[in-house]
């Protein structure tokens, strides 16, 4: 994988501050709470290890014993009641409002992530660098965006703290800011470059974790359960597992021992040479140079305990500052892509009834790809017309009518609907006017009156149009046998009581979300390829009925089908190789009439064998 630049200073404070403009407006609220915990905890430090000895040192110093005693007294006391308070809002921010604030940050986050998944155009899901842009977007955002949130409370209330314990150290002996230097070169020398190389390492370790997670999915998806126990492709599927996770070790041990190396010189300059430092110098101080009282030394050595850690954790937070800059460029980029078909495209709304549907001179290659999968297409559909597109797999029938529906748009050529340019369309209304089946058809695990209806079921009108779709999808009957009817959900992964249909069944329901929406062209990539030949005859029986006045283009690789067509686009190789009604390319004697001929001679002699 290409080694991602350099960033400066200046973009990754530019990228902490925009993932602080999110949480400030997902949950403003966290974002003061983390301030005032923050000013609470280095504040009680400095008070403790500087205040509040220097304080009990100069008040024991006064001559009237009885009075600093009730000075002490009364000073403790206060400090009491303010170290109580503040246990308290700590008890109450970690224990309650931190998690539930998580969990709010965590879900709108997501929320935003989900928004521009689905807004950019789906050319990106067949493209590895978006795959592995979005893997690092979504692998840590949730927890990346509180831990700027906790850092840049943390990084600003350590400063003010280490400031303070600072000044201190100086009134007592300015020589002492020489060695407080040591944990900033830990830092911003050592510590920079082993979170550089930390970054690296998740960076060149994505495409392989890819393939791990992708074996992770399939060993435990339903999906796939039977080709796993009937077949051999578990060997290659773990191969694939452990060639993902070697690669993954194989670039660890490098990365790592780099990282290690900037590590240990990282803690020893933070910690070591800082605390020890100090002390060494205290004592030749006191014992040797007899320059400071021992009364200093204690407050020094308290202070120093103090700092030690405060500018340990400053040094830290520093270093934490630089990784999430770091992380947050690769969430950065993904909400910042421009998509090429945008989601929310405003424009023209169609007709309710369109008259024409036109491609014009249509190529398509994939990006990156110099072989174009469709050649200078032309068709037309008028209202009302049924087309069949037929041919072998591969022939480029399925982007054809992807580009049709504007999932893509077309290299060279141009989609018209009218006469007007796709393009120009308001995209959503534009979708709209076509009720789609795809032959990789999904189902997803909510109700099926849900999955029908493609939204949740709220009049009984609409409940209604669901009942008439299974009828028409013929699956109606098998729904009223199941514990909760048309409520029932589908699969089991969140209910014992879901619904586990064939294949068959599953795809009636695919299909019965064509018949419960109000469309004006139908589009039917292989909608029978699971059903029987009963059911295929009934559901194109329905078809026409409900397409009546409606344009219809469906693939199938049964010609039996395309009887029903006014007009058949037979496709090979990317480009249109005949084109006419069914007759007229029976009597053209093409390579259509070959296939035509192919398909029902193997009926013909399935029925002699059936028969025998």
């Amino acid at each position: 994988m290409e080694k991602k630049k350099k960033l400066p200073f200046q973009t990754i404070l530019k990228n902490n501050l925009y993932m602080l403009k999110i949480a400030l407006r997902i949950c403003p609220k966290r974002v003061a709470c983390n301030c005032l915990l923050s000013a609470i905890n280095y504040g009680s430090w400095v008070f403790y290890s500087v205040v509040f000895l220097r304080y009990i040192f100069y008040v024991m110093e006064q001559k009237s014993a009885e009075a600093s005693f009730m000075k002490l007294a009364l000073f403790v006391g206060v400090s009491m009641v303010v170290f109580l308070c503040t246990e308290l809002f700590d008890s109450w921010f970690s224990r309650r409002y931190r998690l539930i604030t998580d969990q709010k940050i965590y879900r709108e986050l997501n929320d935003i992530l989900f928004d521009k998944a689905r807004d950019v155009e789906l050319a990106c899901y067949e493209n590895p660098d978006f795959y592995n842009d979005y893997t690092l977007a979504v692998k840590e955002a949730g927890v990346r965006l509180i831990s700027v949130l906790d850092n840049f409370s943390n990084m600003i209330f350590a400063a003010v703290a280490v400031l303070a314990v600072v000044a201190t150290l100086f009134s007592i002996d300015k020589y002492l800011l020489l060695i407080t230097v040591f944990p900033f070169i830990g830092v911003f020398v050592f510590g920079k470059r082993k979170n550089k190389i930390m970054y690296d390492f998740n960076v060149e370790n994505t495409p392989h974790l890819r393939k791990k997670d992708y074996v992770n999915r399939t060993v435990y998806l339903a999906q796939f359960a039977k080709e796993i126990r009937l077949s051999g492709v578990f060997r290659p599927l773990m191969e694939r597992y452990n060639e993902g996770y070697n690669s993954a070790i194989k670039n660890y041990k490098p990365l790592i021992k780099k990282a290690y190396k900037w590590a240990t010189l990282e803690g020893m300059f933070k910690f070591l040479f800082m605390f020890q430092g100090v002390m060494l110098y205290g004592i030749y101080c006191v014992m040797i140079a007899k320059t400071m009282p021992i009364e200093d030394f204690i407050v020094i050595m308290g202070s120093m305990s103090s700092a030690t850690w405060t500018m340990i954790n400053l040094s830290n937070e520093m270093g934490k500052f630089f990784e999430n800059g770091l992380f947050a460029a690769n969430m950065i980029k993904f909400l910042n892509y421009e998509p090429k078909i945008k989601e929310s495209q405003d424009g023209i709304l169609p007709v309710e009834q369109p008259s024409s549907l036109t491609l014009s001179h249509v190529s398509f290659a994939y990006e990156g790809s110099d072989q174009a999968v469709l050649k200078d297409i032309s068709i037309t559909v008028n209202a009302g017309e049924k087309i069949a597109l037929v041919g072998h797999n591969g022939a480029g029938k399925t982007t054809l009518v992807k580009l049709i529906t504007r999932l893509y748009d077309p290299t060279e050529g141009t989609v018209l609907l009218d006469g007007t340019d796709v393009r120009n369309y308001h995209l959503k209304a534009f979708r709209n006017v076509f009720g789609t089946v795809f032959q990789d058809y999904q189902v997803f695990s909510m109700s099926i009156a849900e999955n029908v209806l493609t939204k949740t079921v709220e009049t009984e009108t609409e409940r209604e149009t669901v009942m008439e779709a299974l009828k028409y999808a013929g699956i109606y009957d098998k729904v009223m046998t199941l514990p909760h009817k048309e409520n029932t959900i589908m699969t089991r992964e969140f209910d014992d009581e879901g619904a586990v249909l064939s294949g068959g069944e599953t795809q009636k329901i695919a299909i019965a979300r064509l018949f419960a929406k109000n469309f004006s062209i139908a589009i039917l990539d292989e909608p029978t390829s699971a059903l029987d030949p009963v059911s295929e005859y009934l559901m194109y029986e329905n078809m026409m009925k409900v397409c009546e006045n409606k344009s219809v283009i469906f693939i199938s690789h049964r010609l039996s089908s395309a009887v029903l067509a006014d007009r058949v686009y037979l496709l090979e190789n990317g480009s249109v190789m005949e084109s006419g009604s069914h007759k007229e390319l029976m009597d053209k004697n093409g390579k259509y009439a070959e296939m035509f001929r192919m398909q029902a001679e193997k009926y013909v002699n399935e029925k002699q064998v059936a028969a025998v």
